[in-house]
């Protein structure tokens, strides 16, 4: 029996690997991948998350498989308002609210005022009343349990699936900052090229995140995965093992362009801020940031200690979380 609440009101991590939807009172309510899946011929909803994922690159023609956010930013409105509103059913058969739905959704650095403004008008059109826009450093840092309001430096990078974003936080603000799209998906791209160059195998994208989030290393240990695909010369079927080894190779060029972006970054910081980095170190965080060795690899190309959050994947939601039981407070850290 659904229970009567006064409102919804969410945090939403709209990321464009996955989507994270946090419920005042509750916690995390909702962790899938940002795809959804329409039947062409009436354009009705057949499967969002991981239903909807694993029919990419398997679908029947009728079928339409979509990641509707790319690189942080909304690409298709009308999928994306789908993929709310198909959230809020869900929720709506647990709960039965009197008022309409607020959110506290999450956005990449750098977004334009039309690209705010279609995750506002998505977010709306899906059936939420009030809607406020958050960049995701200041809510990764306050999910990280970081104090963002005292007048230190604090360097975060967040790495996600589609954006990397670089900031310095102080006085619960940001100082300066970049998003980057050295992340998930450059990674898994990096992999598929890879094993096409080196093996001579072609596979698809769903195959590649599943072999990198298994391997998960950069370290050189004993992991493995079997990818099966098709031979790039004969065209015909192929397996291949991969290792630890061949995502360090995959990996190795865009980590080095990842230290550089940082590097640009802290040479652009005032030094009084610097002095408090060299002291606390850099704060890592982000889904795409778990690769075993990879913190290990930043620390030493930088010269400056890498702290790993404890839940690096969850602590954007988790700030979005602590925004949303408290939004009179928090207020003053959304943009919008």
């Amino acid at each position: 029996m659904a229970k009567l609440i006064k409102q919804l009101e969410l945090g939403i991590d709209l990321g464009t690997s996955n989507t994270l939807v946090y419920l005042k009172g509750k916690g995390i309510i909702f962790e899938e991948p940002s795809v959804i899946a329409f039947d062409k011929r009436n354009r009705n909803i057949i499967a969002i998350g991981k239903e909807a994922q694993r029919m990419l690159g398997r679908a029947p023609m009728h079928i339409e498989v979509t990641k509707p956010i790319n690189y942080g930013i909304i690409t298709d409105l009308e999928a994306t308002s789908a993929f709310l509103a198909k959230i809020l059913d869900i929720l709506r058969k647990q709960y039965v609210a009197i008022f309409r739905p607020k959110a506290v959704v999450g956005v990449p650095l750098n977004l334009t005022e039309v690209q705010m403004r279609g995750v506002i008008d998505a977010a709306k059109t899906a059936g939420f009343k009030e809607v406020y826009i958050v960049e995701e450093p200041i809510a990764a840092a306050l999910g990280g349990n970081l104090d963002i309001e005292e007048a230190k430096g604090i360097a975060l990078v967040d790495i996600g699936g589609g954006t990397t974003e670089i900031s310095i936080i102080s006085l619960g603000g940001i100082v300066i900052g970049k998003s980057i799209k050295i992340a998930g998906d450059r990674f898994n791209q990096n992999l598929i090229n890879h094993v096409r160059f080196k093996y001579n195998l072609i596979v698809g994208e769903s195959q590649i995140e599943e072999a990198k989030i298994a391997i998960s290393s950069i370290v050189g240990k004993d992991v493995f995965y079997t990818l099966k695909g098709r031979d790039a010369i004969t065209t015909l079927p192929k397996e291949v093992t991969i290792s630890s080894q061949d995502l360090r190779e995959a990996l190795l060029p865009s980590l080095n362009e990842l230290v550089e972006e940082i590097k640009d970054i802290l040479n652009l910081t005032p030094p009084d801020l610097i002095g408090d980095i060299g002291n606390k170190g850099i704060y890592l965080t982000g889904g795409s940031s778990q690769i075993e060795g990879l913190a290990n690899f930043l620390e030493k190309e930088l010269n400056v200690k890498v702290n790993q959050f404890e839940t690096p994947l969850h602590s954007v939601v988790f700030g979005l979380g602590r925004i949303i039981e408290n939004l009179e407070y928090y207020k003053k850290y959304c943009i919008i």
